[in-house]
């Protein structure tokens, strides 16, 4: 009887990680799902993993899955959103590209941080890029869901007691200078202003690897 619960677990565990990787669709990355699935699978077999190639090999090989993921990141920062009483619309979220960000060909990812004290399952970002002083800007808008259709929060690296979504842009990102100048601006785009419960907001830019991102719809 004590197997069968066990056996329940496990199987619960690993379809609990699929539905995630389903029902999230275009709000987190196929690293987060990958980095779930091999923690799952590798707390399935730990004894077996161990017993054929020790404890040592065991711990190398947790590391060395784990960080197969976004190794081509030049970029990742995460800033608190300004003001304590909410998110005004006109207080933009300013990222300031360093000259040490390479020119190139990127993927894009937006971050979300916030308390259980959010009221929405979305939230709707203008994000307007400038790629150096010469050249003009471009506004693009983001559609990112926070929560699942029973109103769960997604968990995908929630730290501090605040919820994470990661959301990875399908469009490439096309850095042509590495000079200074260049920068992005998020702004949100709710109704509701200020807008209550978002703590930070984060981007990642990084070189297409071994893992890409999930294709949104």
């Amino acid at each position: 009887m004590l197997r069968k619960e066990r056996q329940m677990r496990g199987r619960s565990l690993v379809r609990a990680g699929t539905e995630d990787e389903i029902s999230v669709g275009t709000t987190t990355m196929r690293e987060i799902n990958v980095r779930n699935e091999i923690q799952i699978q590798m707390y399935k077999h730990k004894k077996w993993i161990k017993d054929r190639i020790g404890y040592a090999g065991f711990l190398s090989l947790v590391v060395y899955l784990l960080s197969a993921c976004h190794t081509n990141t030049q970029y990742h920062v995460y800033q608190s959103v300004p003001g304590g009483e909410g998110w005004q619309k006109t207080d933009s979220v300013v990222f300031e590209l360093p000259p040490e960000v390479p020119a190139g060909t990127y993927q894009m990812e937006v971050g979300i941080r916030h308390t259980g004290a959010y009221p929405y399952r979305d939230i709707w970002l203008s994000v307007t890029r400038t790629d150096g002083d010469s050249l003009p800007s471009h506004t693009d808008t983001l559609h990112i869901y926070l929560a699942d259709e029973k109103g769960q929060w997604h968990h995908e690296g929630a730290v501090g007691g605040l919820f994470q979504t990661a959301y990875i842009w399908d469009k490439p990102v096309v850095l042509t200078t590495d000079s200074l100048g260049r920068s992005f601006r998020i702004a949100h785009l709710m109704r509701k202003n200020p807008l209550p419960g978002i703590s930070d907001v984060g981007i990642q830019l990084f070189f297409p690897g071994r893992v890409d991102a999930e294709k949104h719809e």
